[in-house]
């Protein structure tokens, strides 16, 4: 049996950009280490939170949340003794709230101000959230100023990343997405031609949703850093990680369509790698003998094949892996650079 706490607060001052990605990352290691799993959502000031895990583990977190000087107004929703997690693989997700989660009943009065939520049915309007996340994972992909217009569109990817959830992407089709969003496959073809084109959106969605709020760490605490938080991110999205596998894969044959789409994404995240390094460079946080075009080649290697690793094996440990291999790879960018010559490299038997 282990202990759940659904609750709000609101924020004593906005929080930047900087501070959010601090509190994702950090967040994030503290979870994982201590067991203790759930999301946090916001919605302008307001926040929600959900720790889920042993009793007394998840008892003091709920503690730190609130002492936290940077929330007020820390009101419990649940507090119940559970079987089991509703979200066993989740350490800390993050996302604003979606508009389309104004279809959950009484969700409207959830953070209204100075007004006394009875427990019971806050209660009621929590087992309903958890309903919603549990329903449609990582729904929240958008901003409460979506255009209405955006609304079928923004259905059609989160029931194509429920779809990617279930059943991973050699069964996804667009008639399991169109269940998933509660749509007609018409409707999602009038938002969505091809199948193609919504993974393509799917994957811009998804991976902009993970990686925007930790990107301030490459300004705040280096390029090593942010990919060492995004891994430990996509450690916790294993269908994220198998259609990013998939894209490069198709990414890879210039007559498919979308081909050139998933070959310029990479090459912006390439290059924002290569920009990063070149700051650590400035900075301070990278020895100058760094290249940081070669830089960035070694460790996109290292990023790209860990998640590689993960999906074909069982025994792969993302951060870890990464972490002890980026650790060599420093102390080698504190050489000097040189070409070598083909009569140094070694080869086997000593020929």
């Amino acid at each position: 049996m282990m202990r759940s706490i659904v609750y709000t607060s609101t924020q004593t001052r906005p929080i930047t950009d900087n501070e959010l990605a601090q509190i994702l990352a950090v967040g994030r290691e503290k979870n994982t280490a201590l067991g203790v799993t759930g999301i946090l959502a916001h919605k302008g000031d307001n926040c929600l939170g959900i720790l889920e895990g042993d009793d007394t583990t998840v008892g003091a977190r709920f503690e730190q949340v609130r002492r936290d000087p940077r929330h007020t107004n820390v009101r419990v929703l649940a507090d119940e003794t559970v079987a089991q997690r509703s979200f066993p693989d989740w350490s800390m997700a993050f996302q604003p709230l979606d508009p389309l989660m104004q279809q959950v009943p009484g969700f409207r009065d959830l953070f209204a101000s100075g007004q006394a939520l009875d427990p019971a049915a806050g209660l009621t309007r929590a087992r309903g959230l958890l309903e919603w996340f549990r329903k449609h994972p990582l729904a929240p992909l958008t901003s409460q100023t979506a255009e209405a217009d955006e609304a079928p569109r923004t259905r059609a990817v989160n029931g194509a990343i429920t779809a990617l959830h279930d059943g991973g992407v050699t069964r996804f089709a667009l008639g399991v997405a169109a269940e998933r969003a509660g749509m007609s496959v018409a409707e999602v073809r009038e938002a969505f031609p091809t199948e193609r084109a919504l993974l393509a959106a799917t994957v811009e969605r998804w991976t902009q949703a993970i990686s925007a709020p930790l990107t301030p760490l490459i300004a705040e605490k280096g390029t090593v850093a942010f990919l060492h938080a995004l891994l430990a991110a996509h450690a916790e999205e294993p269908a994220l990680m198998e259609l990013l596998a998939s894209s490069l894969a198709s990414a890879a044959d210039p007559t498919v369509d979308g081909a050139d789409y998933y070959r310029s994404t990479y090459r912006r995240f390439r290059q924002s790698i290569r920009d990063g390094l070149a700051a650590d460079v400035r900075d301070g946080r990278e020895p100058e003998t760094m290249d940081p075009i070669r830089g960035a080649q070694q460790l996109l290697a290292l990023y790209d094949g860990l998640r590689l690793q993960a999906l074909l094996t069982t025994d792969t440990d993302l951060v870890d892996a990464f972490d002890r291999a980026a650790t060599r790879m420093r102390r080698g960018w504190s050489e000097q650079y040189e070409q070598p010559s083909y009569w140094d490299i070694p080869v086997a038997g000593g020929h």
